[in-house]
C-alpha cells in the first residue's frame, strides 16, 4: 500500500474509533500533514483524545463564571476528589475566566491534568479513574457496536484499562485496538462481524471524506449515517446514497463556524496544565 494511502487509511480509521465520523477533506489532509512531519499515530490519537471534541460536552457562553466552574468540575471530577481540592479547582477556572480564558482553553487545561496524571494518585485517582473508564467505554462502543454483548465489551474495557495502568498510553490502546480489528480474520467467531464493520464504515467514511471531499456537514447526522453500516455489504451502498443526497440538499449543510474541525482544533489546542492548580497543597 502507497505510503500516503496508507496514511489516509489510518486517519480515517482513527477519526472512526474516537468520534465515530469520517472527518471530512480538509481535517483528513490536515492530519496527514501531522503523520508527514514525523508524529506516531499513538502520539496523533492521546492528542485528539484530549480535545474538547473528544470531551463531547458544550457549555452556554452566558454561563457565569461560577456557574461554568461548577458545571466542568461536576462533569468531569463530580465527588471523586476531596471538597477542598474541588474548591481549588472552581476557584483556579473562576480566577481563569476572569483573566480572559476562554472556556474551551479551560476544559483543556483541565482535560490535560486527567490524561497526565496516574490513578495511583492520592488526590486525583478516583476521578482519573472514572475518566479513563468514560474514554475506553467510548471508543470501545465506537470499534465494536452491537457485534460484542455488553459483558465481553467490558472485558475488552478492562483490558484497556489494565494496560494504561501499568504505563500505555491511551492513545497506544487506541490504536492496539484498531489494529486488532484490521488484522483480525473475518471469520474470526468473536472479533470477525466487528472486523467487517470496521471496514465497511471507513470504506464510507473514504467514500465521504477522500472521494465526496466532504467539508461542511453536520456532524450528528453524518454520525447517524456510519452508525447504520453493519457487517453486512450492502449496507455501505445504502450509506453512500445517503451521503450523496446529504450533499446534495443545500438545507443539510451547516455554517462554516459549526463544522467538525478537527484541523483548528489541534491549531488551537492549549498545551498547558493546571500547573498552578496542581502545585497547591491538596487535601
Amino acid at each position: 500500500m502507497p505510503l500516503n494511502i496508507k496514511q489516509q487509511t489510518s486517519i480515517l480509521q482513527l477519526i472512526l474509533t474516537l468520534f465515530n465520523t469520517s472527518p471530512g477533506g480538509n481535517t483528513l489532509n490536515h492530519l496527514i500533514a501531522q503523520l508527514e512531519t514525523g508524529q506516531s499515530l499513538e502520539n496523533l490519537a492521546q492528542k485528539l483524545a484530549e480535545s474538547v471534541l473528544f470531551f463531547d460536552k458544550q457549555y452556554e457562553a452566558n454561563l457565569s463564571s461560577a456557574e461554568f466552574a461548577s458545571a466542568l468540575t461536576e462533569d468531569l471530577l463530580g465527588n471523586r476528589i476531596s471538597g477542598k481540592n474541588k474548591s481549588l479547582i472552581m476557584d483556579y477556572i473562576v480566577h481563569g475566566i476572569s483573566a480572559g480564558s476562554s472556556q474551551i482553553e479551560l476544559i483543556s487545561e483541565l482535560i490535560n491534568v486527567l490524561s497526565s496524571t496516574s490513578t495511583s494518585d492520592p488526590n486525583w485517582g478516583g476521578a482519573v479513574l472514572h475518566y479513563n473508564i468514560y474514554n475506553a467505554t467510548k471508543i470501545v462502543n465506537h470499534l465494536l457496536g452491537d457485534t460484542f454483548t455488553a459483558e465481553n465489551k467490558t472485558v475488552v474495557i478492562e483490558f484497556i484499562l489494565t494496560q494504561m495502568k501499568a504505563g500505555k498510553t491511551f492513545g497506544e490502546m487506541i490504536v492496539w485496538g484498531i489494529k486488532t480489528l484490521v488484522d483480525v480474520d473475518h471469520d474470526n467467531p468473536v472479533w470477525g462481524n466487528a472486523a467487517k464493520m470496521f471496514d465497511n464504515r471507513v470504506e464510507v467514511s473514504r467514500y465521504y471524506s477522500v472521494d465526496k471531499a466532504g467539508v461542511a456537514t453536520d456532524l450528528a447526522t453524518l454520525q447517524r449515517i456510519l452508525s447504520g453500516v453493519t457487517a453486512n455489504p450492502e449496507t455501505i451502498d445504502v450509506a453512500k446514497a445517503e451521503i450523496d443526497k446529504l450533499q446534495d440538499n443545500s438545507c443539510m449543510r451547516i455554517q462554516h463556524n459549526n463544522e467538525f474541525r478537527l484541523d483548528e482544533v489541534l491549531r488551537n489546542m492549549n498545551q498547558n496544565v493546571l500547573s498552578a492548580a496542581k502545585e497547591q497543597k491538596f487535601a
